[in-house]
């Protein structure tokens, strides 16, 4: 029965997706009156419009109101050239790779907009002129003119707050990967632009209840006391909101990002002790989706190998920084434990199993960023066309044994 489950859904998948675009489409048609009326989105009406990028927003400022506002400049835009991955010989490197092998990183900034708010959990900015800023209001798979923010006819109440408030929202951040790499970089952009930690009075986060969460904003000394999550407060106007940019577009993790936690989380892990393990496997057994269906045999294969089976679930993030520290090669399917690539020293080996239908770039890209050896093996199954991408994030993965030994052997793993 849940196989017939999954089977219907991966069928109606791509047939969703277009009718909640045309769902979104017919609401932004019957509401885009409302945006003419002389009232706020704040009253009625979705936002105004919107501004391409904060920097647009500012130059477009009054005078008077351009002097309580401001962005600075943290990181400027720059391009970076990536190795290839290595996989199986003879085959194709998928194209999802090919395709990331020059990849252009945004300016990065911060910005400080008087009575700005924001709203959902993933951080949507609305600017003083009841405009929406695209360039840190980003909706995956939709382009700014068809952002849901423009098919509601009314937005959720206000919760007003005085003061300083930094925005640091954004959509997943209860997954350890975008944990990591689009929510805490942001507060390396605040000490960047010189602002005090001391000086905020609130920080908003989407969510604050897991226990790497808890763990990583301790060690940043952020005082629980000032933080504010949105989950529960739609939509927050603050007297004065600070909003520091994207790191990056996600899955592409800039190397000031990963000088960053290192130095937050492997100093913090001095004078703790972790039995060294140079060979890890890292077993997804304990998660939801996305596990390796004939994992017991890839362990036994791997266990001969030298390698020990680790479940990150049970260890803190600075357990999960020393064990990767002092990892010679890592091995696993693809998931969010792999955000401790950032870590490793450089020259570790890395194999990612990945499904036909469920290929991401993330920790390539990090492994480049790092300096790491990587390796990819794609399980069984059968693979869609070139260019056409499933994205079917809960496929099990099986990995053919004859093929994974070949893999370790290239890689000099024996």
């Amino acid at each position: 029965m849940v196989k017939m489950n999954k089977e219907l859904k991966d069928f109606l998948r791509p047939y969703w997706y277009s009718y909640n675009r045309a769902i979104i489409s017919l609401k932004q048609l019957l509401v885009k009156p409302l945006k003419f009326l002389p009232y706020s989105s704040i009253d009625i009406g979705p936002p105004k419009g919107f501004h391409k990028s904060t920097l647009d927003w500012i130059d477009s400022l009054d005078p008077e109101i351009k002097q309580k506002s401001s962005y600075r400049e943290i990181y400027p835009p720059h391009e970076i050239c990536r190795i290839a991955p290595k996989t199986l010989e003879g085959q194709t490197i998928h194209w999802k790779f090919t395709r990331e092998y020059n990849h252009q990183f945004s300016t990065t900034f911060v910005a400080e907009i008087p009575q700005g708010r924001v709203i959902f959990e993933a951080g949507f900015i609305i600017a003083t002129d009841d405009k929406i800023l695209a360039d840190v209001s980003v909706e995956h798979r939709r382009t700014i003119q068809g952002h849901t923010l423009f098919s509601l006819w009314k937005l959720p109440p206000v919760y007003q707050i005085t003061g300083k408030a930094v925005m640091l929202s954004t959509k997943g951040s209860d997954v350890y990967f975008h944990w990591m790499f689009e929510v805490l970089p942001r507060l390396e952009l605040l000490r960047c632009s010189g602002i005090d930690f001391n000086d905020i009075d609130t920080f908003i986060f989407s969510t604050y209840h897991l226990p790497f969460q808890l763990e990583t904003l301790k060690i940043l000394e952020i005082p629980q006391p000032k933080i504010v999550t949105n989950r529960d407060r739609y939509h927050i106007q603050a007297e004065e909101l600070i909003v520091p940019s994207w790191t990056g577009i996600p899955g592409h993790m800039p190397h000031w990002a990963c000088d960053f936690l290192r130095r937050s989380f492997l100093t913090n892990a001095c004078g703790k002790s972790l039995e060294p393990s140079p060979r890890i496997y890292i077993s997804r057994a304990q998660c939801r989706h996305r596990q390796v269906c004939n994992e017991a045999r890839v362990t036994e294969v791997l266990e001969k190998l030298g390698f020990k089976t680790v479940i990150l679930e049970s260890m803190s993030v600075v357990e999960q920084a020393l064990l990767f520290s002092g990892a010679e090669v890592v091995v696993a399917p693809h998931g969010a434990g792999l955000s401790n690539l950032v870590f490793c020293q450089p020259g570790t080996k890395v194999i990612e199993f990945f499904s036909p239908n469920y290929v991401e770039t993330h920790y390539w890209a990090l492994s480049n960023q790092m300096e790491l050896d990587y390796y990819y093996l794609i399980g069984k199954g059968k693979k869609p066309p070139e260019y056409k991408d499933p994205h079917w994030i809960w496929d099990d993965i099986s990995i053919e044994i004859e093929l994974l030994l070949k893999l370790t052997n290239i890689a000099g793993i024996n």
